[in-house]
């Protein structure tokens, strides 16, 4: 598949693997705004694609987005971080991630998510992973819980069901587990979200 995109003067040849879908607002690719997400998880230490492009998603499936690619952080800890982790997809993970603390993913891709999972892992307390709409204190879409999964090199991969994430709208990420207290371990590292997308033909 060939693209030829234009942006701002800007223009080129784009030569992309039919896997590839946007998540819109993703904006941390080191050279223009887009990033490409695959529909599966890109190889460790593979680089996050330095294009800026939209490519049509083909039906319901669904979009990968490494964690490290959220566009902000914040909360009362200060946010996550970002860390080189060679056995993680990419070869990155977020971690430092403490109650309260979120991220923002970007906009879910046009046609809605029925269901967001992760791959994380806990050598703490675990916690909660929030998905809300516009903003850390948005409108709840969902929610999934990241136990204790035996080690930060044990990764588990729960599931949250959606309610009403239309396309369009800004995801973000909050994680929360009031049982934490400074000193403690970090609840959760987090290596990606998958978002998955509504089937077609009703049901």
């Amino acid at each position: 598949m060939n693209r030829r995109p234009s942006i701002r003067g800007v223009s080129g040849s784009l030569r992309a693997p039919r896997d590839l879908v946007p998540l819109a607002a993703l904006a941390l690719c080191p050279v223009l705004t887009l990033c490409l997400l695959a529909t599966s998880p890109p190889r460790a230490h593979a680089a996050p694609s330095q294009v800026s492009a939209l490519v049509p998603a083909p039906g319901p499936r669904p979009a990968f987005c490494e964690a490290e690619w959220f566009t902000t952080t914040g909360g009362a800890h200060g946010g996550a971080v970002r860390e080189n982790r060679l056995d993680d997809s990419g070869g990155r993970r977020i971690a430092e991630i403490e109650d309260g603390d979120w991220i923002a993913l970007g906009a879910v891709p046009q046609g809605g998510v029925d269901s967001v999972t992760v791959r994380a892992a806990s050598g703490g307390i675990g916690g909660t992973v929030e998905l809300r709409a516009g903003s850390p204190q948005g409108r709840l879409l969902g929610n999934l819980t990241v136990p204790y999964t035996g080690g930060w090199d044990r990764p588990a991969s729960p599931t949250a069901r959606l309610r009403g994430a239309v396309g369009g709208v800004r995801l973000f990420a909050v994680f929360t587990n009031p049982a934490w207290s400074a000193g403690t371990a970090d609840l959760f590292a987090l290596d990606w979200f998958r978002l998955d997308r509504p089937a077609t033909g009703g049901g």
